[in-house]
């Protein structure tokens, strides 16, 4: 079940859910991990990118 407005029944159905009265839908894990990897993928390449950046600057000369 999927709401795109906030309702009085979308509201209904969470309290439902709260109380035991409504079994959620179950949910896939694999949407989750792909998400996860691609962050931690990301997250990499952009720090090598920043290591390898700082790496070809050449160092500050004293005055």
């Amino acid at each position: 079940m999927r709401f795109r407005h906030l309702t009085p029944g979308y509201f209904r159905v969470l309290q439902m859910q709260v109380a035991g009265e409504l079994k959620a839908e179950p949910r896939n894990p694999l949407p989750g991990i792909a998400a996860t990897l691609l962050a931690v993928l990301g997250l990499g390449g952009s720090c090598y990118a920043v290591w390898k950046m700082v790496e070809q600057q050449p160092p500050p000369q004293a005055p």
